[in-house]
């Protein structure tokens, strides 16, 4: 048998196919390849070794932008005024969002009895959530710390099943069954709030969602274009 070789005269060039692309099912984010959701998702769904809740975010940013710079400096201004301006700004920008949107939530998530924030991981006592959720009457009337600091570590793309903590006063009976909504300013890659998310549903609760006020997008190289 004769096996033909390839040669310079029998090679052709074939154009290379860009990478399918399409949306997250659990956070929006875009998808390369083949893989059903984005990798962060799947980084954290392994840690977990549970299926992650849908996220709904009622916008999206870039570091160093207006967007950021607010979700930054509600927390972090160098004054207590420009906190105050930061935070004012977000509650008027979320509860616009919520009247309009509340609808497409239900239909992401489904019904909940209660909202809950992700604690913070830097700070002690009520995070800087809470002052978000307290600040828009439609989620602030179903506002309930439930969650603490837990054990486990918590990082960008680490996440635990104990990083965070019924908080030692809620009543782990009356968790069974309730819908929360999860709630937190920021979402980057998930870690944290599914992590919340996770303790809650470890917990009892039937966890229908998590809101973000804003999901961070990959920065963009010099020369391309934006692509989320």
């Amino acid at each position: 048998m004769h096996r033909a070789f390839d040669t310079p005269e029998r090679r052709t060039t074939r154009p290379v196919a860009d990478p399918p692309t399409r949306d997250c099912p659990v956070c929006g984010r875009t998808v390369h390849g083949p893989f059903p959701v984005c990798f962060c998702c799947r980084l954290t769904s392994r840690q977990l070794a549970l299926p992650l809740v849908p996220v709904v975010v009622t916008g999206e940013y870039r570091v160093g932008d207006g967007r950021h710079h607010l979700l930054r400096g509600y927390k972090d201004g160098a004054t207590p005024e420009a906190r105050s301006r930061c935070r004012t700004t977000l509650v008027s920008e979320l509860a616009a969002w919520t009247s309009v949107h509340g609808p497409d939530v239900l239909r992401r998530t489904g019904p909940w009895s209660v909202v809950t924030t992700v604690p913070s991981t830097r700070r002690s006592g009520p995070g800087p959530a809470e002052a978000l959720v307290d600040g828009v009457p439609a989620l602030a009337d179903r506002h309930l710390p439930l969650l603490g600091r837990g054990s486990g570590p918590l990082d960008h793309l680490v996440a635990s099943r104990d990083g965070f903590a019924p908080l030692p006063g809620v009543d782990r009976a009356g968790l069974g069954g309730l819908p929360v909504l999860v709630f937190d300013d920021s979402f980057t890659t998930g870690a944290r709030a599914q992590s919340a998310a996770a303790a809650l549903r470890l917990a009892g609760a039937r966890v229908v969602g998590i809101l973000a006020v804003g999901r961070a997008l990959a920065p963009v190289p010099p020369g391309t274009s934006s692509r989320r």
